[in-house]
């Protein structure tokens, strides 16, 4: 049986989604989180790119003509979405841990996944450009 990464990362995404509306709202019944303060700000900020990079994803594995460069976006993404929203919300709930390291790394992951859809797009540009 042939793994479909884009059905998978269709569940995945969808299942980030679900969790980053669970979590805005027990971040504010649950967590007690202090409006204005900075765990407030970084809990926000979390939710925030994971629901965006999660929709991001959803439409991703949609398309029907994928490349190299659109599959190792959407394996970027949901690497990235976990270790720096998770990293975030983690360092909100628990502070500074062993784990702070996670941030950053998921946050390259996030970059690297809008690098991988760039060469994407230029590629599409200058490949319908021989075309002509």
């Amino acid at each position: 049986m042939k793994i479909n990464i884009q059905k998978i990362a269709f569940l995945i995404a969808a299942i980030y989604g679900m969790t980053a509306v669970m979590l805005a709202a027990l971040g504010s019944h649950l967590f007690h989180i202090e409006k204005g303060s900075i765990n407030y700000l970084l809990f926000n900020n979390a939710v925030t790119y994971q629901l965006l990079h999660a929709i991001l994803v959803l439409w991703l594995s949609t398309i029907k003509q994928t490349n190299f460069w659109i599959k190792s976006a959407i394996y970027s993404l949901l690497l990235g979405i976990l270790l720096f929203c998770g990293g975030l919300y983690i360092l909100v709930i628990y502070g500074k841990t062993m784990l702070s390291w996670i941030t950053p790394v998921g946050g390259s992951f996030l970059i690297l996944a809008w690098l991988n859809l760039s060469i994407s797009g230029f590629q599409k540009i200058f490949k319908s450009e021989e075309k002509k």
